[in-house]
């Protein structure tokens, strides 16, 4: 990865993944501009971006921009800051409407970004085959053939957890660590229980089930060969694809809170934290490599530019809504609080409030910033 980061690969590393950022970040400030405009509340500026301006043009009362670094972007609302004490507030501004009116303008960016992952989520099933929880084969020594499991088996539960996707069963075995496992599974419409003890592979370093999935084929999508006799594949309906896409950004979500659960309960391992280098890496590199791949090509390197963009849509929803000063999950807790107490928090205490946030989050950004440069340089 390095090495491609350095070589020839670095222009379509760059250019995928500040095209990824850049319809991530658009999405978002497009649900704070859309929910604003239904508040009727003024937008002084769309922009994406951040720093210095290098495009701006003005349509009607906004003025729209592209600023030089592709990490962040905004929409600039009118505000009450600079009225004179005791003037009646601007009917337009941000701060004129109603807590429910601004609470929705606030959460209209993580809004945005849920359905546009859910969008591409439904897109990427209905045009692409992926692993399912159905039981396909089993590989030799398997604790789970042992166990009584059977080709065919749909594993719907692990230690009682609900599988929506075939991540949750990773997750699920992450969490186990070695421990004996409880499986449930759907076989030809009864529900079964199994318990059984997983393998241990030394070289991937990981405990296995002993289970090779099958997979599930979209709607418009070719069964992959050698699987159209296994009993692990099937075609998904039309109306399927939906239910997919809707587990699978659920399973996003649900990946990214379990991280953050992880970082609080053992520490921070900046092993396994990426910040925008690190992911220029990743995204850049994967796409890359399936695009250059034999067997792969412009196809299958668009939808792992797509997965990607879902994957990264999802998560960012999801941290901009946490109770983190200067992020939006801050103003709906100062939006939460104002409407509990009937009247709004002091603007210099949000101020420094997100200006403390600001200036924490801005160091461990170049923490992280610094790591990613390690690892991918």
């Amino acid at each position: 990865m390095g090495q491609g980061l350095c070589g020839k690969g670095l222009k379509l590393f760059i250019f995928f993944a500040i095209l990824v950022f850049g319809m991530i970040i658009f999405v978002h400030e497009l649900g704070h501009y859309l929910a604003a405009r239904k508040a009727g509340i003024r937008v002084v500026e769309f922009s994406i971006g951040m720093g210095p301006r290098l495009l701006k043009f003005t349509r009607g009362e906004t003025m729209y921009s592209l600023k030089l670094f592709p990490i962040g972007g905004s929409c600039r609302m009118l505000g009450d800051e600079d009225k004179e004490e005791g003037a009646e507030p601007d009917p337009r501004s941000f701060n004129s409407k109603s807590v429910p009116w601004r609470m929705l303008v606030i959460l209209g960016g993580g809004i945005a970004n849920f359905l546009f992952a859910l969008v591409l989520a439904i897109l990427i099933s209905m045009f692409n085959v992926q692993q399912d929880r159905y039981i396909m084969s089993f590989p030799e020594n398997s604790p789970a053939q042992a166990a009584g499991l059977l080709e065919g088996d749909r594993v719907i539960r692990v230690n009682g957890r609900r599988i929506a996707t075939r991540g949750d069963v990773n997750f699920a075995m992450l969490s186990a660590d070695g421990r004996p496992i409880d499986i449930r599974v759907n076989r030809d419409g009864q529900r079964l229980d199994f318990t059984l003890n997983p393998m241990y592979r030394a070289e991937e370093n990981r405990w296995l089930l002993g289970i090779s999935f099958g997979v599930s084929v979209g709607t418009f999508a070719n069964a992959p060969e050698g699987y159209q006799d296994a009993p692990g594949w099937r075609r998904m309906g039309f109306f399927e694809n939906f239910a997919v896409g809707a587990n699978t950004v659920d399973f996003y979500i649900r990946a990214t809170l379990t991280g953050l659960g992880r970082l609080i309960r053992y520490g921070f391992n900046f092993d396994e934290i990426m910040g925008p280098i690190g992911i220029v890496g990743t995204v850049g590199g994967d796409v890359t490599y399936v695009l250059e791949a034999e067997g792969g090509g412009v196809g299958p390197a668009f939808w792992t530019l797509m997965q990607w963009t879902a994957i990264l849509s999802a998560t960012l929803g999801m941290m901009n809504l946490l109770p983190i000063p200067a992020l939006d999950g801050a103003h709906m807790v100062f939006l939460a609080i104002e409407g509990i107490r009937r009247k709004p928090i002091p603007p210099e205490r949000q101020g420094m409030i997100n200006l403390i946030g600001f200036v924490l989050l801005m160091g461990l950004f170049v923490i992280v910033a610094y790591h990613d440069i390690l690892r991918f340089f």
